[in-house]
């Protein structure tokens, strides 16, 4: 049998993509990471990063700092999409630029935002839903937003939004923030929290004018943001159908909401050792 072309393939260079294949590389292994866009993630679309020890960094810098120590340590970057995994030793990966083969693959695909609870949304693309607050928050300046979600991603956005829009109303099922999350979104005061409330319906004549909430209530707003309703992005694993040399990693492993930043770089570090721990023991 021929050398695998690598030792680990990571799908998805966020957080937690970033950091198993660091902690790969640094074990010696020969060690490529994939992403369709750029290396970091959720961290690319970040203002100020909240909860990470020390001050705050920007996330387009803490994404940048990140991505220089895994390259220094090794990574080799490629980019494009990786569209299927072939279980079997070695295990086969279809990316945008040919077959590969490597001995082991850590999917960190992240989720995908979810509007199952907005069958209308994918008709609003560009005329007021957006999932970046970072990238479309400076259009919606002196307007009305709303952020539907109540994760630490949604506390984030809705401060985001706080230093541009008019005001901020988030929609939120349950809020499960953290007390710090919690302190500033209470002490902002563009932003108001409407708990216990869904979204169903949006409405505006060709921009988006008002979200509409199952209570029967409805909230101006120029733009909706997509903030706490995610699914994970599974079809690699899925398509894995349990191959031990297939670990998946950061919020693609969860069924819950996302996690904060800091428990998705502990996980890609429980990754990482993980594949390091399976390969050492074969060699």
């Amino acid at each position: 049998m021929s050398e695998p072309d690598w030792d680990v393939v990571v799908v998805g260079a966020g957080i937690a993509g970033l950091t198993a294949a660091r902690v790969c590389a640094e074990q010696g292994l020969r060690v490529v990471a994939h992403d369709m866009l750029a290396p970091g993630g959720r961290l690319i679309n970040l203002g100020a990063v909240q909860g990470w020890p020390g001050s705050a960094p920007q996330g387009p810098e803490f994404a940048g700092a990140l991505l220089e120590e895994v390259m220094t340590a090794g990574v080799e970057i490629a980019y494009g999409e990786v569209t299927g995994l072939t279980p079997g030793r070695p295990v086969g990966v279809e990316t945008a630029e040919g077959p590969v083969s490597t001995r082991a693959v850590v999917v960190a695909t992240g989720r995908a935002p979810d509007e199952g609870g907005l069958p209308d949304a994918p008709d609003w693309a560009g005329r007021g839903l957006s999932e970046c607050a970072a990238c479309d928050g400076p259009l919606y300046a002196g307007k009305k937003v709303v952020v539907l979600g109540g994760d630490e991603w949604s506390a984030a956005e809705a401060l985001e939004l706080a230093e541009v829009a008019a005001h901020v109303t988030v929609v939120a099922p349950s809020v499960s923030w953290s007390a710090a999350a919690e302190r500033r979104v209470a002490g902002s005061p563009t932003i108001e929290v409407r708990r216990g409330a869904t979204a169903t319906r949006l409405e505006g004549p060709s921009t988006l004018a008002a979200v509409h909430l199952d209570d029967g209530s409805t909230v101006e707003a120029a733009g909706v943001f997509l903030a706490g309703a995610t699914r994970p992005r599974r079809a690699l694993l899925d398509a894995a159908g349990g191959e031990p040399h297939v670990i998946a990693a950061g919020d693609v492993a969860s069924s819950d909401d996302p996690p904060t930043l800091l428990a998705a770089a502990a996980d890609g570090h429980r990754a990482g050792l993980a594949v390091v721990t399976l390969l050492l023991s074969e060699d």
